[in-house]
């Protein structure tokens, strides 16, 4: 008999269970089933008549089978395997293997598991799906690569290879580890999920997922949680991800609450996202709402880039001075809140440049805006776009010496308005796009004295506009840093 198209299995079971062997025995319908149970073996009842609908016997199997399956038009060949290309599993604890998979994509076996504690290794072009069995826990191997795995509602593993694609469970406990390149990892409905990623694989998720992931990424991947809506509860973390050198990372959309994340200085909402990125060399995108939490990169050699979103960003360094990171969030509207100076109580150097936000302060809400803690080299300022927000900075460094510019890097109007405090005049500096010395000694005489707090300030504006209010600064202040040639740097 020719083989149809589809794969063909070996059926296994652990001789520990109590049973020495397997026997499949094929119903077709019409012919008595054979062969026929054996007594001490694992017998499964495989119904092959393409009419059958369900799964019959299932959970109650005909008397001296244990288990059943279906699978439409197919049979054992000559070689004592089965093959066919849709096949769906009963119950029973017992091994899957396909030795031959498909020939072409799209043409090998789709192999749904049933309830028991059930282990199916795919071939290429073969697609396996999860069992409807909570709690129990099943393992999917996709090694060969070039196989589809679809998670069901129980506990699994996945194993991933090369060019796989794989949508993760929506069980408690998903385990999903990929050894190839090119696979394509779907972040499930629900549940938890631990995902761990060679080089060049991809993560997306679904529309309005809630499933709670850790995601441990190798180099050069690419993560976009677009769609992840996860972390409802304050005090949690819906979607972790350690990044690595060359990923590419954007978080997802959910998170409202209350948490405190890497030691920030302020409290602050549930994390949809958190990303670890101390390797350095990643783009990291704030996500499209919900809170996104980042930690900078450690690396003496590349700093990360962050990218404003819609969301908001909550940012610390990591637990060591690195090179530097660019939180750039030119013309997004997500609140941000940045620490850029500590890691809890560890002064941290690394040399960063904030772009700011356009986010808005609400009178009404209280939210809104963008709150930076700068340290010893860090570079603070509005975006390159046209800036509309009104922000917090402040020289939160308290070692003497320690030096932090403030500014706007646009020369297009806009109506930001900043509030910086700690600003030191004989070690900090302002800056803004085409410096001159005339519009220098211009930007201080046309300053205006202010009392903030009780403090004797001074409020500047900036060619595009933006409107800087000194706290504890004073006019003559100023004009002494100016006359010493340290107030402004380009």
């Amino acid at each position: 008999m020719t083989s149809p198209t589809g794969g063909k299995w070996i059926f296994s079971v652990d001789t520990t269970s109590g049973f020495s062997g397997l026997i499949l025995g094929i119903n077709n319908g019409v012919a008595p089933v054979f062969p026929a149970p054996v007594s001490g073996k694992f017998n499964i009842e495989v119904f092959t008549n393409a009419t059958v609908a369900g799964l019959p016997g299932n959970p109650n199997p005909d008397a001296g089978f244990q288990s059943t399956m279906i699978d439409p038009n197919g049979n054992i060949g000559s070689d004592g395997l089965l093959f066919g290309s849709t096949m769906r599993l009963g119950s029973g604890d017992f091994l899957g293997v396909d030795s031959i998979g498909g020939s072409s994509a799209g043409n090998g076996t789709k192999m749904t598991l049933g309830s028991g504690k059930q282990t199916v290794v795919g071939a290429k072009f073969d697609t396996l799906v999860g069992g409807q069995a909570p709690g129990v826990g099943q393992i999917l191997d996709g090694l060969k690569g070039n196989i589809t795995v679809i998670g069901g509602t129980s506990n699994e593993s996945i194993w991933g290879g090369q060019n796989d694609s794989i949508v993760a469970g929506t069980g408690a406990n998903n385990q999903i580890v990929v050894s190839g390149s090119g696979t394509t990892v779907v972040v499930g409905q629900s549940g938890n999920a631990v995902i761990s990623l060679a080089s060049q694989d991809t993560v997306t998720s679904l529309g309005g997922s809630t499933q709670n992931a850790i995601i441990a990424a190798g180099t050069n991947n690419f993560i976009d949680l677009t769609g992840s809506a996860t972390a409802t509860v304050p005090g949690t973390i819906g979607t972790a991800v350690i990044g690595n050198t060359g990923d590419t990372i954007t978080g997802g959309s959910g998170g409202t609450g209350g948490a405190t994340v890497n030691g920030s200085i302020t409290t602050v909402a549930v994390t949809g996202t958190a990303v670890e990125g101390s390797a350095g060399a990643m783009l990291i995108k704030v996500g499209a709402g919900g809170l996104t939490a980042v930690s900078g990169s450690t690396s003496t050699v590349a700093g990360n880039t962050i990218r404003g979103g819609a969301g908001a960003l909550n940012f610390n360094p990591g637990p060591a001075t690195g090179k530097g990171d660019l939180i750039d969030l030119s013309g997004s509207a997500g609140q941000a809140q940045i620490n850029a100076f500590s890691f809890q109580t560890t002064r941290i150097t690394s040399h960063d440049t904030i772009l700011a936000s356009n986010s808005t302060f609400s009178t009404v809400t209280g939210t809104g805006g963008d709150s930076i803690f700068g340290g010893d080299g860090d570079r603070i300022g509005t975006g390159t776009v046209a800036g509309a927000g009104t922000h917090q900075w402040s020289h939160s460094d308290t070692v003497a010496g320690s030096s932090v510019g403030f500014g706007t890097n646009t020369s297009v109007a806009g109506t930001s308005h900043v509030t910086v405090g700690g600003f030191n005049p004989t070690t900090d500096f302002l800056f803004y796009q085409g410096e001159t010395g005339g519009t220098n000694s211009q930007i201080v005489a046309s300053s205006q004295a202010a009392t903030i707090g009780g403090q004797a300030s001074t409020v500047v504006t900036l060619p595009d506009g933006t409107v800087m209010t000194l706290v504890g600064v004073t006019q003559a202040q100023l004009q002494s840093a100016l006359g010493a040639g340290t107030l402004f740097k380009p």
